[in-house]
């Protein structure tokens, strides 16, 4: 281990040295290290979040620095005769002159990928500070006219805080990261709602719960419970997820912090948030719009002990940087009722039902001793068909990932995934138990495509998604 200047740490008086170190100084020694790539500490200045369309997907987020957005419309300025001839969007002239004249480097190296969303930054910036006509802006057009430009730098320009300001000024309580939200991600059964989440969050700095029906307010937020000591049992307050997150995001505001809940309607979901319902209306910078006073003494007790504060009357709010996501599958008939008191305190997000990446496999079928081989892709696209028509909503639809890679991995688990879970209470009755029971009919059909009809006799059978009679699926 290296000696010296305890740029290396180990011993935990020189870890000690390091939390009380100031940033720059932890900065200054991380640029000193022997590297090619660049490390350096860009002293506060403020910052604008933006998204792509989502169009592809779901949106992504990008940041630039109000210095960067700054220099970027003076390097535009400084080559008006080039940018002032494609000032409607067409992406290769604009990307071109993006990495040909924009001078910071991030911003250049940003605006090759995420070419249209800066120009719409820049557009909406120069809007905006020129006070044009709301009604008037376009995604896709921007207005460059130099004195539009001058204008606009002028004022970015003054909001810019002074570096040695920012040096001596002391820290506060107040989150600089703003903007966390309440939302639940619904969708039918293995649409990939929880990727979607695991997608946007950082893992490090996430908490997770499932409801269920036995889920109650002191698993979500924590109550007293006994311990074992060696002076004998005693009790002490064990604090649930949404505390845990709660606290970890007041004491790292400069973090955002992920609160994650899997199907929060298979519990009476009001009932377990208790009072702290309270705190999911937000503000525009996404803090609790209202606080509360804790009615647990515990609870309170144990927020001043981690806080190293008394709470007195200081109210519990969430502050900005911390969201809390969910997911819920509004099809399932054994599901808790939410009110409407709770979902409007909620953004909605729907995951539609997109086979073009979905589980990989196929089903064997037999028939009169021949056997057809359908892909999976094919026969949930099948059943979903036939349940549009039958005016069955599509958040009964099967998933492009109902059933998984393993469960489609040859032909005795691609089997069991048909007969014991697609179809089970079919297979309750005996009507699929086995393999090469005669459920599957061939049928050609004209016009280039070939079709397979599957049908079950015309009991009632009951899937995860609802009731056909009979189940006539048709692949096409």
């Amino acid at each position: 281990m290296p000696s010296g200047d305890n740029t290396y740490m180990s011993s935990g008086e020189q870890k000690e040295s390091v939390n009380q170190d100031k940033f720059d100084q932890l900065a200054q020694k991380c640029a000193a290290l022997q590297s090619d790539m660049h490390f350096r500490h860009i002293y506060d200045t403020p910052v604008i979040e933006f998204s792509n369309t989502g169009r592809r997907g779901d949106k992504k987020y990008f940041v630039i620095t109000l210095r960067a957005l700054r220099q970027t419309l003076i390097d535009i300025r400084n080559n008006l005769a080039v940018f002032e001839k494609i000032q409607s969007y067409v992406e290769t002239p604009w990307r071109d002159a993006f990495s040909e004249y924009i001078t910071d480097e991030a911003t250049n190296a940003l605006s090759t990928v995420q070419t249209l969303p800066l120009f719409s930054v820049i557009g909406k910036v120069i809007h905006v500070t020129n006070n044009l006509p709301r009604d008037e802006y376009q995604d896709k057009v921007a207005s460059l006219k130099k004195e539009y430009l001058d204008h606009t730098i002028e004022c970015l320009s003054s909001q810019i805080p002074d570096e040695e300001q920012i040096k001596s000024k002391k820290s506060d309580s107040t989150p600089s990261v703003t903007h966390a939200v309440n939302r639940i991600y619904y969708g039918a059964p293995g649409t990939g709602k929880s990727f979607a989440i695991d997608r946007e969050i950082n893992h490090e700095r996430s908490f997770r719960i499932v409801f269920h029906a036995d889920t109650q307010y002191t698993d979500f937020i924590g109550c007293l419970k006994p311990v074992v000591e060696e002076e004998g049992l005693s009790y002490a307050f064990r604090p649930g997820p949404f505390t845990n997150a709660l606290l970890e995001a007041i004491q790292n505001n400069g973090k955002h912090f992920w609160l994650v809940i899997e199907e929060i309607n298979r519990a009476p979901a009001a009932a377990v948030f208790g009072e702290i319902f309270q705190l999911l209306d937000r503000t525009d910078t996404g803090e609790s719009r209202y606080g509360i006073t804790p009615s647990d003494p515990e609870l309170v007790k144990y927020m001043e002990r981690e806080l190293g504060a008394k709470m007195g009357s200081f109210q519990i709010k969430i502050p900005s940087n911390l969201s809390i996501l969910a997911t819920m599958n509004s099809s399932d008939q054994a599901v808790m009722p939410m009110d409407t008191a709770f979902k409007r305190r909620w953004e909605f997000r729907y995951i539609p039902l997109n086979f073009d990446v979905c589980a990989n496999g196929s089903f064997n079928l037999h028939q009169s001793g021949t056997s057809y081989t359908v892909s999976w892709k094919d026969f949930a696209l099948t059943i979903n068909k036939i349940l549009s028509d039958l005016g069955i909503p599509e958040d009964r639809h099967l998933g492009p990932f109902f059933l998984n890679d393993r469960e489609l991995a040859g032909d005795e688990p691609s089997s069991k995934a048909l007969t014991g879970k697609l179809f089970k209470s079919a297979h309750n009755r005996g009507v699929c138990s086995e393999p090469s029971s005669p459920i599957v009919k061939v049928v050609k059909r004209e016009a280039n495509v070939s079709a397979t009809m599957s049908v079950l006799p015309s009991e009632v059978i009951t899937l995860p998604f609802g009731k056909i009679k009979p189940l006539a699926v048709i692949l096409q």
